[in-house]
């Protein structure tokens, strides 16, 4: 319990300060700051901690693999933000990445 409070502060900290970032200076500034590493620093310390180093850099590894989905799941909201508006691309990529999770998946099996 004390891991996911630690990971839900971590989060919303994160959340919030980006979005300050981004309103006060400059969007692409906030975004280049939201992919800091907080969330994936204390998830591979807890579960180190919880079952060891082999575990940490597997996790590790399907990071790697889910920029994958990720990626295709961003340039969807780049590319069809302006044309059929923001929320309708977000459910989109969100769509694109759901179906690309599992490819990631198999694919991570095969090379990692």
């Amino acid at each position: 319990m004390h891991e996911l409070l630690i990971r839900f502060l971590i989060g919303g900290a994160v959340i919030a300060g980006t979005t300050w970032i981004a309103e006060l200076f400059d969007p692409k500034f906030g975004g280049i700051i939201a992919n800091i590493p907080s969330a994936t620093i204390v998830s591979l310390l807890i579960l180190e901690n919880a079952v060891g180093d082999k575990a940490a850099v597997s996790f590790a590894k399907g990071l790697v693999i889910g920029n994958i989905p990720w990626f295709a799941y961003i340039f969807t909201v780049i590319l069809f933000t302006e044309k059929i508006g923001l929320v309708k691309s977000l459910a989109l990529g969100f769509v694109l990445w759901l179906l690309l999770v599992p490819v990631a998946f198999k694919l991570s099996q095969l090379i990692l």
